[in-house]
This record gives structure tokens, C-alpha cells and sequence, in this order.
């Protein structure tokens, strides 16, 4: 995609080199470790495998519970006492708590929340994303930042406790705080994607004691003449530019296409200040996922897939369920339907320094249809979740020297949002569906950890245990 110049036929003709590619991947979950794991690999490129499945088992307060909702996760690589790799981070609705992997063991550290432990008192799984928490997650030891359900801001200093807030702050909206992004110079950039209009907050932070102040809004009703249609979604800081970026799943739609179904979206760069100073619109892609790879390029996550008449695919579809909430509803989903013919699932490689139009804004075919997207600086590698890839829920590796996917993995079909059957007399509660759409990488050691909802289908190697009944982190290496 040159989503300025390129037409849709255009894109077909590049897109069946794909095919095989993207055929070697079943939509229903493969044995972990085997051979199918590795298909789609370049030649000298050494594939991911599974080395390990770190249960979530819960909290200490209530250790039955099952993670289906979990949000954001972040890899902070900064050493300290006790955890040379750093530490990763799992905005965990479900338990209503940030889970914490310790990266040079990866082992579950701690947590933070929980069922109002350490003061955090997080929304947990309201059954709906818009007012659950946590969401977003950030972090720069020794602060740690979480966004909530009630359009809160939490910090926490790990040089003094991991649980104890710093600082809660309202953002001013009624909604979750979802992503976010750090300038280490002491900013935090938070957005409000479910309010209306939606909006930014930069929060100065102190840098010693993490503590928030001086918020400054930034409204994306509108973006410097383009109507803003369907929210904001994942941002970052780009040292290179000194802005913050921030992708939009949506502009200019008209209805009934807007709210999710138009073709354009965009990434806005912003100043520290909070001014919106230029937008770079991307076709056929709606962006969620954006991360910062080398030479100033930025990887911008496709949440969408388009047909070749232009016409938005649907979902991967979970397979209806006699069970309410428990790990046997993980059934093989329905691929996505693409009503205008071939999909061609894509992620684009933008270039804002050049504008991202003409040669700096191509096209990464045979992943997409995903949320967070991240760049390991270790291996050179970006990492993209595709929930609703057509073929089914995988996640990709693109090679950032080449600009190529060079694997697909499959991963788990999404859970249906299940009522739990209630005590006679008692109201009935939901369970938030869970997707595989949340990636963070370690340049310390080139783990990859992708959270999953309870299941019984991933395993623990080398034994072939269950190890995600309650829900998991699946770490990948290529080493």
C-alpha cells in the first residue's frame, strides 16, 4: 500500500506472493513447538518457538479468577536491584490488577492492584472495555503509570513500593484512560479513546518521586481540518522528531461509514505542549497499534482488514458456547469474512521526517487486523498482533532492515462475552471476551510475551502441561 498512489489492483498483484505464506497458518491452535510454528520464516532468519507459559493465577485475594480481559503490556529494560532485564508490565482487567514479570527470569514478580490490595482499586472487568481497568500501561523505573476506567492516571514509584499510588489524577473525561507513551525528559502522554470527542493528556512527571502534574488536554474532535471519527489509539514518543505520535483509527468518514467502517485513517505527530502540528492520513488500514523501528520510520498497526473492492472484512467470529466462563469456551472461531473477494492484510511503514506520502509510506503485506504493535531494538524485529487476521487470529514479525513479514504465529480464536450463570437471586455478571491483541519484546534478551485468555489449549514445554487454565503470558524466543 502507498495509500496515496497505489491502487487496490495494484495491491493484489503484490499480494499473492503472500498466499502460501499466509495459507501455512490454520485457524485452528497448533501443537506449540512444532514445525508449523516456524513456516513463513525467511531462510537465515531463526524462527520463534514457546519456551515458556507463565501462569496468571489470579490474585492472593481472589486466586480462582480467570483472565479473559487484559489491555496494554510494556517491557521497561531499565535495571535495578534484583532484576537486571527490567520488568514487564500486564494491564489485567480481570483481576483488576497490573501483573509483573521479572525479564531475566521470567517469573511473575508481583502485583500491582488487585481487588483494591495497595490502594490502586483498578474498575476490573466491568464488561465493557470502555469503563473496565487497567488499560494502558507504561513505565521508566522507577515509575510506573496505569490508566483506569474512571479516566484516572495512576503513577507508582518501584524505589519505594510497587503498590502504593503516587499520584491518581482525572484526566477531566468519564472513561477509561487507555494508551500512553513516556518522554524520558519527564512527560507521559495518556489518551481518552472512549469518550466523545476523544482527547490526550500530557502529564508532566517527577522523574525521582513520579509524582503527576501540570495535565494539558488536547481534543481530537477534529485534526487540523479532518473530522476525527472513531477515537484515538496507541501512541508514542519519538526521540528523533522530539513528538509524540498518536494513530487514528478514523478521519473524514461519512455515515454510515463512520464509527469504524470508513477506509481512512491517520497518525498525528504532537508537540509537548499538546498542539496538533500535522496529520498523515493511511488508506485502507485504520490505525491502532504504532511504534517507533530505526531511520525514523514508524510501524502503524492496521486494527482493519479491506477486501480488493475496498470494503472492510468482518471480524474473526467466536464459535458459539454452551459454557459460561470457563476455559472449554477457547473453540476455533470463524475466519473473517471479506464480502468483496482476496483480503490483503496489511501493516504500513511510515515515514514522518518524509512525510508519509510517496516512498516513505509502503505497505507490509499478510499481517494485520490487530491492536498493540511494538519494536525490539534487540533484534531488530517488529512485532504485530492480528487478532482478525482473515485466516485467523495470529501475531507477525517484520523484519525492520527489510521492511518484510518474515512469520506468522498462530494464536488463540477470541472468548464470546459470556454472562456468568449467578447465585439464585443475584444479578448477572459479564465476562469481557478476550483476544490475543497485546505484544511487548525484550532488547535485554529477545523474549517476546504475548498475554492470552484462559484456555487449555497452550501448553507448558517440555511437559506438555496446561499451563493458561486461568489465563497466561506465552514467551517466544528465537534462541
Amino acid at each position: 500500500m502507498n495509500a496515496s498512489s497505489v491502487s487496490l489492483c495494484t495491491l493484489a498483484r503484490r499480494y499473492w506472493r503472500l498466499s502460501v505464506l499466509a495459507a501455512a497458518v490454520a485457524v485452528a491452535p497448533l501443537p506449540l513447538g512444532s514445525a508449523a510454528w516456524a513456516q513463513g520464516t525467511a531462510p537465515s532468519d531463526p524462527p520463534l518457538r514457546l519456551i515458556k507459559v507463565i501462569p496468571i493465577n489470579g490474585t492472593s485475594a481472589k486466586p480462582t479468577t480467570k483472565m479473559f480481559s487484559f489491555d496494554i503490556s510494556f517491557v521497561d529494560p531499565t535495571p535495578f536491584a534484583g532484576h537486571p532485564a527490567g520488568l514487564y508490565y500486564l494491564a489485567d482487567r480481570s483481576n483488576a490488577a497490573i501483573d509483573v514479570i521479572d525479564v531475566a527470569t521470567d517469573t511473575l514478580f508481583g502485583q500491582i492492584g488487585g481487588n483494591g490490595v495497595g490502594q490502586a482499586n483498578f474498575k476490573g472487568d466491568t464488561g465493557t472495555t470502555a469503563t473496565s481497568g487497567p488499560d494502558g500501561v507504561a513505565a521508566l523505573f522507577p515509575c510506573v503509570f496505569a490508566g483506569d476506567g474512571d479516566s484516572r492516571l495512576l503513577s507508582f514509584n518501584g524505589n519505594v513500593d510497587f503498590t502504593k499510588v503516587v499520584s491518581a489524577m482525572s484526566t477531566g473525561g468519564t472513561l477509561r484512560v487507555d494508551e500512553m507513551a513516556i518522554d524520558p525528559a519527564g512527560l507521559i502522554i495518556a489518551a481518552n479513546n472512549a469518550d466523545d470527542p476523544p482527547f490526550t493528556t500530557i502529564f508532566t512527571f517527577d522523574k525521582n518521586t513520579c509524582a503527576l502534574s501540570n495535565p494539558i488536554k488536547t481534543s481530537f474532535a477534529t485534526v487540523l481540518g479532518h473530522q476525527n471519527t472513531n477515537g484515538v489509539e496507541q501512541s508514542v514518543w519519538d526521540r528523533a522528531t522530539q513528538r509524540f505520535y498518536v494513530s487514528l483509527p478514523e478521519i473524514d468518514a461519512v455515515p454510515p461509514l463512520a464509527g469504524g467502517a470508513g477506509i481512512t485513517g491517520a497518525v498525528a505527530r504532537i508537540t509537548t505542549g499538546g498542539a496538533i502540528e500535522a496529520v498523515y492520513p493511511i488508506n485502507y488500514c485504520q490505525p491502532a497499534g504504532l511504534t517507533v523501528g530505526p531511520n525514523g520510520n514508524l510501524l502503524v498497526g492496521c486494527n482493519s482488514v479491506f477486501d480488493n473492492s475496498g470494503k472492510k472484512c468482518s471480524a474473526v467470529v467466536p464459535a458459539p458456547s454452551p459454557t459460561t466462563g470457563t476455559a472449554a469456551q477457547m473453540t476455533p472461531a470463524a475466519p473473517a469474512t471479506c464480502t468483496g473477494g482476496t483480503a490483503y492484510p496489511q501493516v504500513a511503514i511510515c515515514n514522518p521526517g518524509q512525510g508519509c506520502t510517496g516512498n516513505s509510506l509502503s505497505s507490509v503485506f499478510g499481517v494485520g487486523g490487530g491492536d498493540e504493535v511494538w519494536f525490539n531494538s534487540g533484534d531488530g524485529n517488529y512485532y504485530v498482533t492480528a487478532g482478525n487476521n482473515p485466516i485467523g487470529p495470529t501475531f507477525g514479525v517484520v523484519d525492520s532492515n527489510t521492511n518484510t513479514l518474515t512469520q506468522l504465529v498462530p494464536t488463540l480464536p477470541a472468548t464470546p462475552v459470556v454472562p456468568l450463570v449467578p447465585p439464585v437471586g443475584t444479578r448477572t455478571t459479564l465476562i469481557s471476551s478476550g483476544t490475543a491483541h497485546s505484544i511487548a519484546a525484550s532488547p535485554t534478551n529477545n523474549h517476546v510475551y504475548l498475554p492470552l485468555p484462559a484456555n487449555n489449549n497452550y501448553t507448558a514445554p517440555p511437559g506438555g502441561t496446561p499451563a493458561c487454565l486461568q489465563g497466561c503470558v506465552a514467551v517466544f524466543s528465537a534462541q
